[in-house]
């Protein structure tokens, strides 16, 4: 159906169309659409109709068990997601950030979540008080993937992606060190990775920034990587060593209080490990109002924590 004057029938689509489009592709379900939207699955069925009856294409494949997109579905998906960040980024340019609503889907790696997150949520609460927040915490590679899948608006990761879609920003780095309980008895001296690998090793598992980085520094040292225990949680990881089951890599300022109280102590490993720079990862296509509040507010944050009292 075109217009009279020549416009395609795009003009009679609307926004919820096209964000439940992208909710459902990025969550792989209608259902689990209309949970994120808060809404039936009834409704985001008739969203997606319309959508079709007005295109006049068929955009999943309904012989498939989960929502598989056909060639068509593929094609308006990227479209989508251009046409939704050219929005955004209009809204970016007239909107009174001050009042700034909506659902913003924050994403952490768990060392971040430990140490600066609640500052930042503080930080973004006070710039948008009406602004509602959702948080994941997770692994680098699993909060790419939800960034990917328009899950996410934006996700502090460990690492820098090399990705023209993304845009990567450096917000610091984190300092790494070998650590166990001094009842191990593993202390006093110069460590090798070989050394390290004598004992039991508690690390993240292989999504997580940290394993190709550890992987790597054992390998160099000539050393073989066989972990005993694998955990997502960086917490979990410090507890178990703090009980003495092995070593692990954490982040040194944020158990500092434990090394402090003898809890934990930090191990003398050669070569020392390598920090894990920290990044903001958005869309480079899309610069939504909420990614310049994230970026602002990590900014200010930051700040105090480096040049604070």
């Amino acid at each position: 159906m075109n217009s009279g004057d020549g416009f395609p029938s795009l003009l009679a689509m609307n926004l919820k169309q096209l964000e439940t489009f992208i909710q459902i592709v990025g969550k792989g379900s209608f259902a689990a659409a209309a949970e994120a939207l808060h809404t039936t699955q009834s409704t985001v069925s008739a969203r997606v109709k319309d959508l079709e009856h007005y295109l006049g294409v068929e955009l999943f494949d309904r012989s498939a068990h989960r929502a598989q997109l056909t060639a068509k579905g593929r094609e308006l998906f990227e479209m989508s997601r251009q046409i939704v960040g050219a929005l955004e980024q209009l809204r970016e340019r007239i909107s009174d950030h001050a009042s700034l609503t909506g659902t913003l889907r924050l994403g952490a790696v768990g060392v971040v979540a430990g140490t600066w997150l609640p500052a930042l949520v503080r930080e973004l609460r006070t710039r948008h008080p009406a602004l509602e927040l959702q948080l994941d915490i997770g692994l680098s590679k699993s909060l790419t993937r939800k960034l990917r899948g328009s899950q996410l608006d934006v996700a502090i990761i460990a690492g820098r992606l090399e990705d023209d879609e993304l845009h990567c920003e450096s917000v610091g780095e984190e300092r790494f060190a070998w650590m166990a309980s001094p009842s191990l008895g593993v202390g006093g001296t110069r460590l090798t990775p070989s050394d390290i690998a004598a004992h039991p090793v508690i690390a993240f598992p292989p999504e997580s920034f940290h394993h190709a980085v550890t992987k790597a520094w054992f390998k160099n040292g000539g050393a073989r990587y066989q972990p005993a225990i694998t955990c997502s949680s960086m917490e979990v990881i410090a507890r178990l060593v703090t009980q003495g089951q092995g070593v692990g890599l954490l982040p040194c300022d944020y158990y500092g209080a434990e090394v402090s109280l003898g809890k934990l102590e930090v191990l003398h490993a050669e070569p020392a490990m390598p920090g894990a720079e920290l990044t903001l990862l958005s869309f480079a296509q899309r610069p939504t109002a909420f990614v310049s509040a994230v970026t602002d507010a990590v900014k200010a944050v930051l700040s105090l924590r480096r040049f604070g009292p």
